[in-house]
Protein backbone atom coordinates (compact mmCIF):
# COMPACT_ATOMS: atom_id res chain seq x y z
CA UNK A 1 0.00 0.00 0.00
CA UNK A 2 2.74 2.33 1.08
CA UNK A 3 4.49 2.01 -2.46
CA UNK A 4 1.55 2.14 -4.42
CA UNK A 5 0.98 5.55 -2.68
CA UNK A 6 4.97 6.41 -3.05
CA UNK A 7 4.74 5.18 -6.94
CA UNK A 8 1.26 7.18 -7.64
CA UNK A 9 3.39 10.79 -5.89
CA UNK A 10 6.31 9.99 -8.25
CA UNK A 11 4.35 9.69 -11.19
CA UNK A 12 2.45 12.64 -10.49
CA UNK A 13 5.46 15.00 -9.61
CA UNK A 14 6.91 13.66 -12.61
CA UNK A 15 3.86 14.66 -14.68
CA UNK A 16 3.95 18.31 -12.85
CA UNK A 17 7.58 18.31 -14.31
CA UNK A 18 7.06 17.55 -18.01
CA UNK A 19 7.10 21.71 -19.26
CA UNK A 20 8.63 22.83 -15.76
CA UNK A 21 11.69 25.25 -15.96
CA UNK A 22 15.04 24.11 -14.27
CA UNK A 23 16.21 27.87 -15.24
CA UNK A 24 15.58 31.63 -15.00
CA UNK A 25 16.76 32.23 -18.19
CA UNK A 26 18.06 29.42 -19.86
CA UNK A 27 15.44 27.28 -22.06
CA UNK A 28 15.34 23.47 -21.75
CA UNK A 29 14.61 21.08 -25.25
CA UNK A 30 10.91 20.88 -24.07
CA UNK A 31 7.54 21.36 -25.46
CA UNK A 32 4.30 21.15 -23.65
CA UNK A 33 2.72 17.91 -23.80
CA UNK A 34 -0.01 17.58 -26.35
CA UNK A 35 -3.42 19.16 -24.96
CA UNK A 36 -1.98 20.78 -21.77
CA UNK A 37 -2.85 24.20 -20.95
CA UNK A 38 -0.04 25.78 -19.01
CA UNK A 39 -0.59 28.88 -17.08
CA UNK A 40 2.74 30.65 -16.05
CA UNK A 41 3.36 33.84 -14.07
CA UNK A 42 6.96 35.95 -14.44
CA UNK A 43 7.49 38.02 -11.89
CA UNK A 44 11.48 40.07 -12.81
CA UNK A 45 13.27 42.54 -11.09
CA UNK A 46 16.13 44.20 -13.53
CA UNK A 47 17.64 47.40 -11.98
CA UNK A 48 18.35 48.31 -15.17
CA UNK A 49 16.18 46.20 -17.15
CA UNK A 50 18.54 44.98 -18.91
CA UNK A 51 17.84 41.16 -18.53
CA UNK A 52 15.54 39.17 -21.25
CA UNK A 53 12.05 39.48 -19.75
CA UNK A 54 12.51 42.12 -17.91
CA UNK A 55 11.12 45.90 -17.33
CA UNK A 56 11.41 48.13 -20.00
CA UNK A 57 12.91 50.81 -16.90
CA UNK A 58 14.26 50.11 -13.60
CA UNK A 59 12.10 47.87 -11.61
CA UNK A 60 9.78 44.99 -12.21
CA UNK A 61 8.16 43.31 -14.67
CA UNK A 62 4.94 40.55 -14.67
CA UNK A 63 4.10 38.73 -17.32
CA UNK A 64 1.04 36.15 -17.70
CA UNK A 65 2.00 33.13 -19.76
CA UNK A 66 -1.09 31.15 -21.56
CA UNK A 67 0.79 28.08 -23.41
CA UNK A 68 -0.88 25.42 -25.00
CA UNK A 69 0.91 22.07 -26.34
CA UNK A 70 -0.84 21.62 -29.91
CA UNK A 71 0.65 18.41 -30.41
CA UNK A 72 4.03 16.37 -28.34
CA UNK A 73 6.74 18.46 -30.71
CA UNK A 74 4.69 21.61 -30.92
CA UNK A 75 3.24 24.49 -28.90
CA UNK A 76 2.64 28.15 -28.53
CA UNK A 77 2.40 30.93 -26.10
CA UNK A 78 1.03 33.93 -25.06
CA UNK A 79 2.66 36.84 -22.93
CA UNK A 80 1.15 40.01 -21.48
CA UNK A 81 3.48 41.97 -19.85
CA UNK A 82 2.93 44.39 -16.90
CA UNK A 83 5.65 46.54 -15.58
CA UNK A 84 5.49 47.83 -12.12
CA UNK A 85 8.22 50.78 -12.15
CA UNK A 86 10.46 51.48 -8.61
CA UNK A 87 12.53 53.81 -9.83
CA UNK A 88 13.15 55.87 -13.17
CA UNK A 89 10.75 58.22 -15.03
CA UNK A 90 8.36 55.43 -16.70
CA UNK A 91 4.82 54.74 -15.13
CA UNK A 92 3.44 51.59 -14.44
CA UNK A 93 0.86 49.45 -16.48
CA UNK A 94 0.44 47.19 -19.39
CA UNK A 95 3.67 46.90 -21.71
CA UNK A 96 2.97 45.32 -24.24
CA UNK A 97 2.24 41.03 -25.80
CA UNK A 98 4.39 38.64 -27.00
CA UNK A 99 3.40 35.26 -29.00
CA UNK A 100 5.71 32.78 -28.97
CA UNK A 101 6.33 29.11 -30.81
CA UNK A 102 8.19 26.02 -29.90
CA UNK A 103 9.04 23.00 -32.06
CA UNK A 104 10.73 19.85 -31.80
CA UNK A 105 11.69 18.50 -35.22
CA UNK A 106 12.60 14.82 -34.05
CA UNK A 107 12.03 12.94 -31.45
CA UNK A 108 13.54 12.84 -28.20
CA UNK A 109 16.75 11.04 -27.81
CA UNK A 110 17.14 10.75 -31.78
CA UNK A 111 20.28 12.91 -31.96
CA UNK A 112 23.51 13.45 -29.67
CA UNK A 113 21.55 16.44 -28.71
CA UNK A 114 17.97 16.89 -28.68
CA UNK A 115 17.03 20.37 -30.53
CA UNK A 116 14.08 22.49 -30.42
CA UNK A 117 13.07 25.73 -32.59
CA UNK A 118 12.36 28.62 -31.26
CA UNK A 119 10.43 32.06 -32.63
CA UNK A 120 8.83 34.85 -31.18
CA UNK A 121 7.44 38.39 -32.03
CA UNK A 122 6.14 40.97 -29.80
CA UNK A 123 4.58 44.21 -29.69
CA UNK A 124 5.99 46.39 -27.14
CA UNK A 125 3.92 49.75 -25.39
CA UNK A 126 7.44 50.75 -22.88
CA UNK A 127 11.38 51.15 -23.53
CA UNK A 128 13.20 52.39 -26.64
CA UNK A 129 11.39 49.18 -28.74
CA UNK A 130 8.23 48.96 -30.08
CA UNK A 131 8.24 45.56 -32.66
CA UNK A 132 10.99 42.77 -31.98
CA UNK A 133 11.28 39.20 -33.60
CA UNK A 134 13.33 36.42 -32.08
CA UNK A 135 15.06 33.10 -33.57
CA UNK A 136 16.33 30.47 -31.08
CA UNK A 137 17.74 27.46 -31.55
CA UNK A 138 17.68 25.67 -28.28
CA UNK A 139 19.93 22.07 -27.46
CA UNK A 140 20.21 19.68 -24.82
CA UNK A 141 21.00 16.64 -23.21
CA UNK A 142 20.21 14.59 -20.01
CA UNK A 143 22.66 12.26 -18.49
CA UNK A 144 20.99 10.33 -16.06
CA UNK A 145 19.97 13.50 -13.56
CA UNK A 146 22.24 16.11 -15.59
CA UNK A 147 20.92 18.54 -17.48
CA UNK A 148 22.64 20.49 -19.89
CA UNK A 149 21.35 23.26 -22.35
CA UNK A 150 22.55 25.61 -24.42
CA UNK A 151 20.65 28.63 -26.32
CA UNK A 152 21.91 31.03 -29.47
CA UNK A 153 19.19 33.52 -30.55
CA UNK A 154 19.33 36.25 -32.81
CA UNK A 155 16.90 39.24 -32.12
CA UNK A 156 16.16 42.15 -34.47
CA UNK A 157 14.55 45.21 -32.80
CA UNK A 158 12.38 48.52 -34.52
CA UNK A 159 12.97 51.32 -32.45
CA UNK A 160 11.01 54.34 -31.91
CA UNK A 161 13.04 56.17 -34.26
CA UNK A 162 12.08 53.50 -36.81
CA UNK A 163 15.59 52.28 -37.08
CA UNK A 164 16.12 48.63 -36.33
CA UNK A 165 18.26 47.21 -33.84
CA UNK A 166 20.03 43.82 -33.82
CA UNK A 167 20.76 42.06 -30.43
CA UNK A 168 23.09 38.46 -30.12
CA UNK A 169 21.69 36.68 -27.16
CA UNK A 170 22.74 33.37 -25.49
CA UNK A 171 22.83 31.03 -22.32
CA UNK A 172 23.72 28.34 -20.74
CA UNK A 173 22.62 26.05 -18.11
CA UNK A 174 22.97 22.70 -16.15
CA UNK A 175 21.64 21.27 -13.46
CA UNK A 176 20.96 17.93 -10.99
CA UNK A 177 17.77 16.49 -10.15
CA UNK A 178 17.98 15.77 -6.55
CA UNK A 179 14.67 14.10 -7.20
CA UNK A 180 11.49 14.45 -9.43
CA UNK A 181 9.99 16.88 -7.18
CA UNK A 182 14.03 19.14 -6.52
CA UNK A 183 16.34 20.75 -9.20
CA UNK A 184 19.14 22.39 -8.34
CA UNK A 185 21.14 24.26 -10.89
CA UNK A 186 22.80 27.47 -12.24
CA UNK A 187 23.14 29.23 -15.39
CA UNK A 188 25.26 31.98 -17.30
CA UNK A 189 24.08 33.87 -19.75
CA UNK A 190 24.45 37.32 -22.19
CA UNK A 191 23.48 39.31 -25.07
CA UNK A 192 25.98 41.57 -27.98
CA UNK A 193 24.45 44.57 -29.29
CA UNK A 194 25.63 47.94 -31.10
CA UNK A 195 25.82 50.91 -28.82
CA UNK A 196 25.62 54.62 -29.93
CA UNK A 197 26.49 55.84 -32.71
CA UNK A 198 30.65 55.07 -33.06
CA UNK A 199 30.48 53.34 -30.15
CA UNK A 200 31.98 49.71 -29.96
CA UNK A 201 29.47 46.59 -29.58
CA UNK A 202 28.32 46.16 -25.91
CA UNK A 203 28.85 43.16 -24.20
CA UNK A 204 26.35 41.98 -21.14
CA UNK A 205 27.02 39.03 -19.00
CA UNK A 206 25.20 37.62 -16.14
CA UNK A 207 25.63 34.34 -14.00
CA UNK A 208 23.42 33.16 -10.71
CA UNK A 209 21.87 30.17 -9.20
CA UNK A 210 18.36 27.97 -9.86
CA UNK A 211 16.28 25.78 -7.79
CA UNK A 212 13.13 24.46 -9.01
CA UNK A 213 10.36 22.15 -7.14
CA UNK A 214 7.27 20.74 -8.93
CA UNK A 215 3.93 18.91 -7.30
CA UNK A 216 1.29 17.13 -8.64
CA UNK A 217 -1.73 18.16 -7.49
CA UNK A 218 -4.35 15.19 -8.45
CA UNK A 219 -7.23 17.89 -8.64
CA UNK A 220 -8.24 19.74 -11.63
CA UNK A 221 -4.81 21.18 -11.88
CA UNK A 222 -1.94 18.29 -13.12
CA UNK A 223 0.50 20.08 -11.28
CA UNK A 224 2.29 22.81 -10.17
CA UNK A 225 6.21 24.33 -9.96
CA UNK A 226 7.94 27.21 -8.77
CA UNK A 227 11.40 27.95 -10.01
CA UNK A 228 13.35 31.14 -8.28
CA UNK A 229 16.76 32.65 -9.67
CA UNK A 230 19.00 35.17 -9.38
CA UNK A 231 22.29 36.35 -9.67
CA UNK A 232 24.82 39.22 -10.90
CA UNK A 233 26.54 41.00 -13.57
CA UNK A 234 29.73 39.64 -14.68
CA UNK A 235 30.82 42.41 -17.19
CA UNK A 236 30.69 46.36 -16.81
CA UNK A 237 27.74 46.87 -19.19
CA UNK A 238 25.86 44.43 -16.94
CA UNK A 239 23.60 45.26 -14.54
CA UNK A 240 24.55 44.55 -10.99
CA UNK A 241 21.88 41.91 -10.00
CA UNK A 242 18.62 40.52 -11.15
CA UNK A 243 16.07 38.07 -9.49
CA UNK A 244 13.36 36.00 -11.50
CA UNK A 245 10.54 33.94 -9.77
CA UNK A 246 8.29 31.76 -12.57
CA UNK A 247 5.08 30.00 -11.12
CA UNK A 248 3.68 27.21 -13.37
CA UNK A 249 0.26 25.69 -13.34
CA UNK A 250 -0.84 23.26 -15.32
CA UNK A 251 -4.12 22.15 -16.36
Amino acid sequence: MLGALALSAAMSTREAAADRRAYGETYEAVTAPKGELDVELWTTYARLGEIDGGPASRGVRQMIELEYGITDRWDMALYNMFDAITTGDTSSGYAGAKLETRYRPIPRGSWIVDPIFYLEAAERLRGDAKQSLEGKLIVARDFGRVNTALNAAFEGERLNDGSLHPELEWAFGTSYAISPALIFGGEVFGKDEPGDPGMPWQHRAWAGPAISFAAGTGSIMRGIWVTLAAGGGLTPASDHYYGRTVVGLQF
